[in-house]
């Protein structure tokens, strides 16, 4: 609730003042010169994005994150955003550039398809697809990113998705050896 809470009063006060996301975002040189409040405002910045899709980006993030809190508690779910809210910060400062929350965001999303992939969402409002199938078309873009992108990027997809990979990469790597195993047979 406080996440979305947050990224909510950003969206509005960035209607008021267009540039008061520039005050909150992750740069590493305004971070070193005192403004240490970046190093927490970066994840409550919110994309930019019309009215229409924000109530539902704000929806969607509402969503994700309570089921995610609920199945595992309150600690392990501050492990796991403060994880992947460390990683980019680290990430952040040892390249020199600001980065956004959105490879966080992307993580928590692959968290929750993960714990909970048939859960269903109504594409454009009346085609349902189950989250499972949006999480590969999610890894279909992250994989393009990391291939396609520099040297940033790459570390940038690498320190968003730390969190998940600390959480459910065993997971992964067992059901990816069973399944070599079973194609091998």
């Amino acid at each position: 609730m406080f996440i979305t809470v947050m990224n909510a009063a950003v969206w509005v006060l960035s209607l008021i003042k267009p540039e008061f996301p520039a005050l909150l975002a992750l740069r590493p040189d305004l971070l070193m010169a005192g403004q240490f409040w970046r190093a927490v405002t970066f994840l409550f910045v919110p994309p930019a994005l019309s009215p229409f899709w924000m109530f539902f980006w704000f929806y969607l993030l509402f969503v994700y994150a309570r089921a995610l809190e609920q199945e595992w508690g309150h600690a392990r779910f501050n492990l796991f955003y403060g994880l992947g809210a460390l990683s980019l910060l680290c990430a952040s400062l040892s390249l020199g550039v600001g980065l956004s929350n959105m490879p966080l965001n992307a993580a928590l999303f692959l968290a929750f398809a993960a714990v909970y992939p048939d859960f269903e969402l109504l594409v454009f409002f009346i085609l349902p697809v189950k989250v499972k199938w949006l999480a590969a078309i999610a890894w279909a873009g992250i994989a393009l990113n990391f291939l396609m992108g520099d040297g940033r990027s790459r570390l940038a997809v690498l320190a968003g998705l730390l969190n998940y990979a600390v959480f459910f990469g065993a997971d992964h790597w067992r059901s990816l050896r069973a399944f070599w195993r079973r194609r091998n047979r």
